[in-house]
């Protein structure tokens, strides 16, 4: 919640705290549970200075799903590990298993906060998701069809008859899942009765099959703890 003495910020640093301060609001809420009056006070201001900011509810939800979109994610945290690599089977596993990781170990407030954001998102018009699956997408899709060319040039990956973009959704999808599963409830819905650490190495083995990539080069090319080291 916004502290009452505001009056020291400039209308964009209110804005901006307002939009911080309502996000939780709509994730926990979504767009149609959440009041304008309930906005105002989570934001500590009147709903006549909220309107002063924002016109209308429909505006400070487009204003909140914009600037959460453009916050640091996935692709961002971990581009600089990979986009420079080679493509080879090798990178291939280690995009798995960091994409997978991430998700499952990532538990600050923030994320949560975006994790509901983007449930809310789905059960309405989908935006939030479309803008961040948009910016997963720039970054991660051609380097990942790449690693599976590299993979089947050198032998190390089976054929199959998904497409390889469904492929890297499909991971995509395990991981996000799997993070909804684990953090989404206080009390989870499910005990998969695993360690964090094992609980990401199952999941990147599966995922691994899944894509295509052959068991003996998971064996000879996937060492879960050495890439947690680089996690560091």
């Amino acid at each position: 919640m916004i502290k009452r003495n505001t009056q020291r910020l400039t209308s964009d640093e209110r804005r901006q705290a307002i939009l911080d301060a309502v996000k939780n609001v709509f994730a926990q809420n979504g767009f149609d549970g959440t009041t304008t009056k309930e906005l105002a006070t989570a934001a500590g201001v009147s709903e006549a200075l909220l309107f002063k900011h924002f016109p209308n509810k429909e505006a400070l939800y487009d204003a909140v799903i914009e600037s959460s979109s453009d916050e640091p994610g996935f692709a961002e945290i971990v581009s600089n590990r990979f986009l420079d690599q080679k493509p080879s089977a090798g990178t291939l596993i280690a995009i798995v298993h960091f994409m997978i990781s991430h998700f499952v170990k990532c538990c600050d407030l923030n994320k949560t906060i975006m994790d509901r954001l983007a449930v809310q998102s789905l059960l309405a018009d989908g935006e939030f998701m479309r803008r961040t699956i948009k910016k997963v997408a720039a970054t991660w899709i051609h380097k990942f069809e790449e690693c599976v060319d590299a993979a089947r040039e050198a032998g190390d990956l089976r054929e199959t008859p998904v497409r390889t973009d469904l492929r890297f959704w499909f991971t995509h999808h395990l991981a996000f899942c799997l993070r909804l599963h684990l953090d989404m409830p206080e009390d989870p819905a499910l005990n998969y009765k695993a360690s964090t650490d094992k609980l990401i190495e199952q999941a990147v083995w599966y995922a691994l099959l899944g894509i295509g990539v052959k068991e003996e080069a998971i064996k000879r090319l996937y060492n879960p703890k050495m890439l947690a080291l680089q996690e560091l």
